[in-house]
């Protein structure tokens, strides 16, 4: 079979614990514990079959430090710290979602502030976070779809299609739909 290989370090994390798993069917599946060295320095190979690219998650201490799109073949260095601030090398589809994922973050941060500020607001200011609030799922939205368009062979498409900010779905829209089933076809035809 093929494989890929990651090579990590995590930088205030020597001799510790780092928990490799893999999304099977929107479930995580723990694929083995690995030890870091007294450099916090760790090497795995995953078991990924060519042309079936695997999402890898890297944890430590119950916290999601890293997040891989793996290819058969590919080398991937991985430098993280326990907070789960990566820098990815030496695979494109990793950086994108890793990318991805910090910005519905950062997204989800706002919209959640914003959200809390509501509860207690009245009159003119509720006017003005509800609006912002819609503004900012609008922009989103649009970015998101834009997004999957322009990588709708890529498979870091498929996460971004089930986001949610806050308990709003991303793609709620009915006019995602029809993008949604053509994504799905394509994802299809790839596994």
């Amino acid at each position: 079979g093929s494989n890929a290989r990651i090579d990590g370090t995590l930088t205030d994390a020597a001799s510790s614990e780092v928990v490799v798993k893999l999304l099977n069917s929107n479930r995580y599946e723990i694929l083995d514990t690995v030890k870091t060295n007294a450099a916090g320095q760790f090497t795995y190979k995953v078991d990924v079959a060519e042309g079936q690219p695997e999402f890898v998650y890297l944890f430590h201490n119950d916290r999601k430090v890293a997040t891989l799109l793996l290819e058969a073949g590919d080398k991937v260095a991985v430098t993280t710290d326990a907070l789960g601030n990566a820098v990815i090398e030496g695979s494109e589809e990793s950086v994108k979602l890793m990318q991805v994922e910090r910005e519905h973050a950062q997204m989800s941060y706002l919209f959640a502030s914003l959200a809390a500020e509501l509860e207690t607001a009245t009159g003119a200011k509720a006017q003005q976070l509800t609006e912002q609030m819609g503004k900012e799922y609008r922009a989103y939205n649009r970015k998101s779809v834009k997004y999957v368009m322009e990588n709708s062979h890529s498979l870091t498409a498929i996460p971004v299609l089930y986001r949610n900010l806050g308990s709003l779905p991303v793609f709620a829209l009915h006019t995602d739909a029809v993008l949604f089933n053509a994504i799905a076809e394509r994802y299809e035809a790839v596994k």
